[in-house]
């Protein structure tokens, strides 16, 4: 899944009560997405999905220069793993970073943890969330 997205395994961050506690910012009744793409284009959904999100980390300083950050990835056993720590090998693709493949479900963190930017799937549409110096 991760070199499929253009991203290497570096090791591993953090605690999982780290991974717990971001994802308990996104799962609030108060997260609102800042981009919300709906599914009804197929893959050009996706496609504009990509952009938003690489247009939110880069916004926000998610990538290091030397294309490193921070992430977790929806599915079974999430909140029992650290952070992984990664590197993109230019513009990572994450339509396929979550529990199904075209379904991502993620969080993206700077490595020094003071932005995140999480992708969530929902009912009809994709959604890019952004969480900044924990707000």
């Amino acid at each position: 899944m991760l070199a499929q997205a253009g991203l290497a395994l570096l090791g591993e961050a953090g605690t999982p009560a780290d991974v717990q506690s971001a994802w308990k910012v996104f799962a609030s009744a108060d997260a609102k997405p800042s981009v919300r793409v709906s599914d009804s284009l197929g893959e050009t959904s996706l496609t504009i999905l990509d952009q938003a999100w690489n247009a939110m980390a880069n916004q926000l300083n998610i990538i290091s220069g030397d294309g490193e950050f921070l992430l977790t990835v929806e599915g079974e056993g999430t909140f029992g793993k650290p952070w992984l720590h990664v590197r993109t090998d230019g513009r990572p693709t994450i339509r396929d970073l979550g529990p199904y493949p075209g379904e991502p479900g993620f969080i993206a963190s700077s490595l020094d943890r003071s932005a995140m930017v999480a992708v969530s799937t929902e009912e009809y549409e994709f959604w890019v969330l952004v969480a900044d110096n924990g707000e």
